[in-house]
C-alpha cells in the first residue's frame, strides 16, 4: 500500500510539472584567445564558457503570458566566480501580451536591446575592439550582482507594432537608498524593407553620474546572405568619446562566413590609434560553428581568438 501511495504521489508531482511550461536552453564555447598584454603575462589562454537558461512560463485564459528566467553560468577566467563554481544570476520576471512586454528584476535594458548594436562582433566569443567597446552601460546580468547591489531592481517595457519596436528601461542599483544614481534608457528600432534603423539613449549609464551614452545605427541587407552597417556611438562625459563604425557580414554557399569592421574615434583624450579594425571568419558545422578573428584596438593592442560555439 505504501508503494502505491508513493507511486501516486510521484505521478501527481510529474503531472504538476507537466502543467507548467519549463524549458532549458543555453550555449557553450571553447577555444584559444590571444591578447598582447605585454611582459610578465601569458598572451595566449584557453577560454571556455557554459550557460544554461532556466525559463518558466504560464498563460492566462485571457492570453496574458507570465514567466521568468534564471541563468546558470560558468565563465573561465571570470574573477567574480566564487570558488571556481558555476553561478546563478538574479531572476527576471515578465508579462507580455499583444506586442507589449514588461520585465522586473534582472531586466534587459533598452540600449542593450538595440537590434543591430552587436552586429560588428567577430570570433567565437563575439567581440569587437571598435564600435561600442569604449562605452559603459548596463544590460541583463549573466552573473550575480556586484557587492553592494543586493537591493538592485530593474524595470523594462517594450512595445512592438508593425515594423517599429520601442523600449524603456530603468535600473535602481539600491532601491533602499534615495541618493544613488539610477540608469534610464530608451531605444527605437525600425525596419523598412532591407533597411534597419536604430536609436538609443541612456542617462547616468551604468550608474555613473552625469554620464550619458547615445547611438544611431543603420544596416542594409544586400540580400539574404550579406549585410552592411554603419554605427555612430558617443558619450557625454569626461572623455566625450565618439566612434563611427562601418561593418559587413556575408555568408557563402559553402557554409563559410566572413565579416569585418573598421571604427574611427574622436575624443577629448588621446588614444594610441585613431582606428580599430578587425576581420573574422566562421564555418557552420551543422549544429555548431567554428569561428575566429584578429583585431587591433584603439589602444594599439592586438586581439585574436579561434574556437567553437554552439547552442542547445
Amino acid at each position: 500500500m505504501k508503494q502505491v501511495l508513493l507511486a501516486s504521489t510521484a505521478l501527481l508531482g510529474f503531472a504538476g510539472m507537466a502543467a507548467a511550461d519549463v524549458t532549458l536552453s543555453g550555449s557553450g564555447r571553447f577555444g584559444l584567445v590571444y591578447t598582447d598584454d605585454g611582459a610578465g603575462t601569458s598572451d595566449t589562454v584557453l577560454s571556455y564558457r557554459m550557460r544554461v537558461n532556466i525559463d518558466a512560463s504560464t498563460e492566462t485564459d485571457s492570453g496574458v503570458k507570465f514567466g521568468g528566467r534564471i541563468r546558470l553560468q560558468y565563465d573561465n577566467g571570470d574573477n567574480d566566480t566564487v570558488g571556481g563554481l558555476a553561478e546563478l544570476n538574479a531572476a527576471m520576471l515578465y508579462a507580455e501580451t499583444a506586442g507589449f512586454r514588461f520585465e522586473i528584476g534582472n531586466v534587459n535594458t533598452a540600449f542593450d536591446s538595440l537590434a543591430t548594436l552587436y552586429n560588428a562582433e567577430l570570433g567565437f566569443i563575439s567581440s569587437t575592439t571598435g564600435s561600442y567597446s569604449l562605452f559603459s552601460y548596463d544590460s541583463y546580468s549573466s552573473s550575480p550582482y556586484e557587492p553592494g547591489q543586493f537591493d538592485r531592481v530593474g524595470l523594462f517595457a517594450s512595445y512592438s507594432t508593425g515594423n517599429l519596436v520601442a523600449r524603456l528601461s530603468y535600473i535602481d542599483y539600491d532601491q533602499n537608498v534615495s541618493t544613488d544614481n539610477e540608469e534610464l534608457g530608451i531605444s527605437l528600432d525600425y525596419t523598412a524593407g532591407a533597411y534597419k534603423l536604430g536609436f538609443g539613449y541612456v542617462t547616468d549609464a551604468a550608474g555613473i553620474a552625469d554620464y550619458d551614452v547615445y547611438a544611431l545605427l543603420g544596416e542594409y541587407a544586400m540580400n539574404d546572405m550579406t549585410n552592411i552597417g554603419l554605427q555612430f556611438i558617443g558619450e557625454d562625459g569626461e572623455e566625450n568619446d565618439r566612434t563611427l563604425t562601418l561593418y559587413g557580414n556575408t555568408k557563402l554557399a559553402s557554409g563559410m562566413g566572413v565579416g569585418a569592421f573598421i571604427s574611427g574615434v574622436d575624443s577629448d583624450v588621446t588614444y594610441a590609434n585613431d582606428f580599430a579594425i578587425g576581420i573574422g571568419a566562421n564555418y557552420d558545422l551543422g549544429g555548431a560553428t567554428i569561428a575566429g578573428t584578429i583585431q587591433q584596438g584603439f589602444d594599439d593592442q592586438t586581439y585574436a581568438d579561434l574556437g567553437i560555439n554552439f547552442s542547445f
